[in-house]
């Protein structure tokens, strides 16, 4: 979708003339079944941001730019910026290299776990093991 839309902007963006450039054949078609296909990738986005949602419920307090900048990325630090969403009062996790070793809240109390959470694979999982 992108390449092709991108190839179609570098077009008329070639062509100064308005009105030929909206008479080309097809134009409108082409510019219909993009936004279907766009539409049907927005679609296929909010059912997978859906799934991680149901997955660790406390991603529902968190917007869809929020949940992809996490599940976008294999640094586990990355839910370090929301986590005072997804946790009353808990302003970040203590990490030790991938494993989740303790909890600080926004006054700077700090807890230690009795087991830390290895921080690997889907976040959902292991935030799910943090949040046990």
């Amino acid at each position: 979708v992108h390449n092709e839309f991108t190839k179609l902007m570098e077009t008329v963006a070639s062509n100064a003339n308005a009105v030929r450039t909206c008479k080309t054949p097809k134009r409108l078609d082409d510019l219909k079944r993009l936004s279907n296909e766009l539409d049907q990738c927005q679609r296929s986005l909010s059912d997978y941001l859906e799934s991680k949602r149901n997955a660790f419920p406390r991603f529902f307090f968190i917007s869809d730019d929020e949940l992809l900048s996490m599940l976008g990325t294999s640094d586990p630090t990355s839910v370090q910026e929301h986590m005072l969403k997804l946790f009353v009062n808990c302003k970040k996790l203590k990490f030790r290299g991938h494993n989740v070793v303790g909890m600080e809240s926004s006054e700077k109390e700090y807890f230690d776990f009795c087991e830390s959470v290895e921080a690997t694979g889907k976040v959902e999982k292991w935030m799910d093991r943090v949040q046990d």
